[in-house]
């Protein structure tokens, strides 16, 4: 269990534990502001990024809505990221999926995560929620997929 003292991101938190400070980025997934970052030689990928988040100002500081600062949360390490409980058993990487606000990383390979972050991602294009809802953010994503090949 960690405090939470910070959103710094839809992807990354500022969190205590005792004397420790650490930052947590949502595991296993590609949110915008990750893929903003990883399209910097495409300006179409990056504004239209930006022109989604001008559009729907909300949905930039969406993780601040459902985790609240001073709030113990469990947290566990896992590879370069941070698993995240924040409704039950539901993590903030499959928040941010199921809202549209992530993808799953690219060759994502954990039995325990693959089978529900596939299906949320699946969702959330099927209704068209968040980066699904814009045909150009679709190629950014697809262009990340295409470079992890």
């Amino acid at each position: 269990m960690a405090i939470l003292q910070n959103v710094i991101s839809n992807e990354m938190q500022k969190f205590t534990f005792g004397n420790y400070s650490f930052v947590c980025e949502a595991y296993g997934v590609v949110s915008l502001e990750k893929l903003y970052e990883k399209s910097q030689n495409n300006s179409t990928c990056q504004e239209s990024i930006k022109s989604f988040y001008k559009k729907n100002p909300y949905l930039q500081y969406y993780t601040e809505s459902i985790l609240k600062n001073q709030v113990m949360y469990h947290v566990e390490f896992k590879e370069k990221g941070c698993v995240i409980y924040v409704q039950g058993k539901k993590t903030l990487s499959e928040v941010l999926l199921e809202e549209g606000l992530a993808v799953s990383q690219p060759s994502f390979q954990d039995e325990e995560y693959n089978y529900s972050f596939l299906k949320l991602q699946q969702r959330a294009k099927s209704n068209k929620k968040g980066l699904w809802g814009e045909d150009i953010l679709k190629s950014c994503v697809d262009s990340l997929y295409k470079d992890a090949k």
